[in-house]
């Protein structure tokens, strides 16, 4: 039998799970179950249940030994976690004072990158002695895992400030950014780029006691979290911490040069500061692609964010954001300093209530309405039709608010307006053959002999047989391929995510799985699902629905090897017909299958994008009412007739790994570091749009 101290820590374990919402109260009753069950460990069982990560037991097993975890601090609260370390609350005893504790996580405490990065943290924030920046006090290793406490702010993150979907009035917005940018220049001044500005990493605190209080201050603002901050004197820098693969930042406010790996300068941080405000102003992120390269192609042309947007803005405050995420880091601000200058210019009328009579109108559409969870759903390209399309007399050219080009002039900067013009439906027909105006007169075309006219006529008639043969090849080609029904579910009217983000929970659960798998750190940082051996094989079944989308996100890595997303199939059945997708050798290939590692019976194939290996790509699974429709990123990858596919009620995803079975047999100590990642599965069930009126 167990001891009671044994039970008690078990006991301790669960209640503590249940308190940081790791761990459900149905969940954590089936744990209580056993607590009592000789040589029973709570923590290896909430592990293999696929309950906890090896991040949420570190956590909790780090509150619940308070005082262990680093010499002279005693955790108090868990704050967050990030890619390579945990942030507690905490308390330093000698000085009795509460700071923030962040520690690098035990599973990266032997990941050099890893170190030097979170060093590389501690020294960025050292050097910085600014009342908008967190201020470093302390930095040190314990039983080789390295931790630094810095300032503890107790205020909401910007990112709670708009949680709720609203913005704030905007002269709160333009006094928050422009402390941003006040410490961002004492960074830049210091060698510094942030890399990560974003709205959860923008705490406030109030104002100190005694300073002059008005109705818009929004206190101070502390920037935190350099975690990827980058030295830009590379001296001070010997590891840059960025490799070719990897990109480095939050995508949604994250610069367009970011996405590239190409050198990075202050202006990197402008854009995100401009992203910022405009989460801040309107509630919500201005690029919402549903994956990264949906968001690097909105990300080259600001100006249709606008056409969603239901309120207003004064001129000077719409020209300063759009230059500030113009994708063209020469048209941003060339210095902090013509930042905050332009800021302190500002027309601070509010937005919507007060707005000023120059105020630019857009139309009257919430940014919000229509969007589904997946914002940027995939597109089927219609059948030209013929006949020209009128243009209708109502649509007209819109014309933009201004965008602010930052110019200098003798080292005096000065504003100059750019005017944005964009024609909604500017169409021009110029009729010509490629070689120039044919000119026929009607003199030589009445001096054609007789004898000419009947070799034209002959020739016309074997052309007109040769083009016949040619017609009659292409309908036969049409008439075999599969006919494909209409797309006409695209409404979203309910959203379940299948992956919770740090567990396996829901998965496997009908004991198909094949190989080990589990939720590990992707190279971007995120939590993702992955085969740990070579080849592997994983269900997820999905919530009952009649037509449904799933979206999932696929990082397949130089090396990955054949990966194959299956549908449509009862995967407890052996050697069932089933849907799949897969990924092979620079193609990607629709078809049938009827087990885990068979060959493919094609229906179409593609070619895939250049560089697929160094990120994740998003694919729709969606069941029409005829036929399944198969996307990757925004282009139709090839349809399936439903009636080819039996009606399974699960996806699968495989892993056949970058080598054969006999390979690994000769060589027991491959390495199976995962190349393959899934992350983002989501189903959304969809109906027909609803009838105007």
């Amino acid at each position: 039998m167990p001891t009671e101290r044994m039970i008690l820590h078990s006991t301790s374990f669960i209640d503590k799970c249940v308190e940081l919402g790791f761990v459900s109260v149905e969940d954590s009753e089936k744990l209580r179950c056993s607590v009592r069950d000789e040589g029973y460990l709570v923590e290896q069982d909430a592990l293999q249940k696929g309950l906890l990560t090896p991040i949420d037991l570190e956590i909790v097993q780090s509150l619940l030994r308070p005082l262990e975890v680093v010499p002279g601090y005693e955790i108090i609260d868990f704050v967050g976690r990030g890619g390579m370390g945990v942030v507690y609350r905490a308390r330093q005893l000698d000085l009795e004072r509460i700071v923030a504790l962040k520690t690098v996580l035990v599973s990266n405490v032997d990941d050099s990158n890893t170190a030097a990065r979170f060093q590389q943290e501690a020294k960025a924030l050292a050097r910085l002695q600014h009342p908008n920046i967190v201020q470093a006090l302390n930095f040190g290793k314990h039983e080789g895992r390295y931790y630094f406490a810095m300032e503890f702010i107790p205020g909401p993150s910007c990112e709670q400030l708009v949680a709720s979907g609203s913005g704030l009035p905007g002269k709160q917005v333009w006094q928050i950014v422009r402390q941003v940018a006040s410490g961002l220049m004492h960074a830049s001044r210091q060698g510094l780029i942030h890399r990560d500005i974003k709205p959860a990493n923008l705490i406030l605190m109030p104002a100190p006691e005694g300073a002059i209080e008005t109705a818009v201050s929004p206190g101070i603002v502390k920037i935190t979290d350099f975690g990827l901050a980058m030295f830009t004197d590379h001296a001070q820098q010997d590891n840059r911490l960025t490799t070719a693969d990897k990109i480095i930042g939050s995508p949604a406010f994250m610069s367009p040069e970011q996405f590239s790996g190409g050198t990075l300068d202050f202006r990197a941080d402008m854009y995100s500061l401009g992203a910022t405000a405009w989460n801040l102003l309107f509630g919500e992120v201005p690029f919402r692609g549903s994956s990264i390269g949906a968001l690097y192609k909105q990300k080259q042309n600001p100006d249709e964010m606008v056409r969603n947007l239901s309120t207003t803005l004064p001129d000077s405050q719409w020209r300063l954001l759009m230059g500030l995420l113009s994708p063209d880091r020469d048209r941003r601000p060339p210095s902090y300093e013509m930042l905050i200058d332009a800021i302190d210019q500002l027309d601070m009328c509010d937005t919507i209530s007060d707005t000023a009579s120059d105020t630019s109108m857009f139309p009257a559409v919430s940014i919000a309405s229509g969007f589904p969870a997946i914002s940027e759903e995939p597109t089927v390209e219609q059948p030209v039709a013929t006949g020209e399309k009128a243009v209708a007399s109502h649509e007209r050219t819109i014309e933009l608010p201004e965008a602010v080009e930052f110019v200098e002039n003798s080292g005096v900067g000065h504003l100059e307006a750019s005017q944005t013009i964009v024609n909604s439906h500017e169409t021009k027909h110029d009729i010509s053959d490629h070689d120039g105006q044919a000119e026929v007169s009607a003199q030589s075309a009445a001096g054609l002999s007789r004898g000419r006219g009947a070799a034209w006529k002959r020739w016309a008639v074997g052309l007109g047989a040769v083009a016949a043969v040619l017609i009659c090849g292409l309908v036969m080609e049409w008439l075999r391929r599969p006919v494909r029904g209409p797309r006409t579910l695209k409404r979203v009217i309910a959203n379940e995510p299948l992956y919770d983000g740090r567990t396996l929970a829901g998965w496997g659960t009908d004991g198909s799985m094949i190989g080990a798998w589990n939720t590990v750190e992707a190279p971007d940082s995120s939590e993702a699902i992955a085969c740990t051996t070579n080849r592997g094989a994983l269900t997820r079944r999905l919530p009952e629905a009649d037509y449904f989308r799933v979206s999932l996100f696929v990082w397949v890595q130089d090396g990955g090897g054949v990966v194959d997303i299956d549908f449509a199939n009862d995967f407890t059945q052996a050697a069932a017909t089933r849907g799949t997708l897969r990924m092979d050798d620079g193609e990607m290939i629709l078809g049938t299958k009827f087990s885990d590692f068979d060959d493919v019976s094609e229906f179409s194939r593609v070619t895939l994008p250049a560089n697929f290996s160094q990120r994740y790509h998003v694919v729709y699974l969606e069941r029409q009412k005829e036929d399944w429709f198969v996307f990757l990123e925004q282009e139709l990858v090839g349809t399936i007739p439903i009636s080819k596919l039996p009606g399974g009620d699960a996806i699968r995803v495989v892993v056949h790994g970058s080598r054969g079975l006999d390979d690994l047999a000769g060589n027991p100590e491959e390495d199976n570091a995962p190349r393959v990642f899934f992350s983002d599965f989501q189903l959304s069930e969809l109906a027909e749009a609803e009838q105007a009126g």
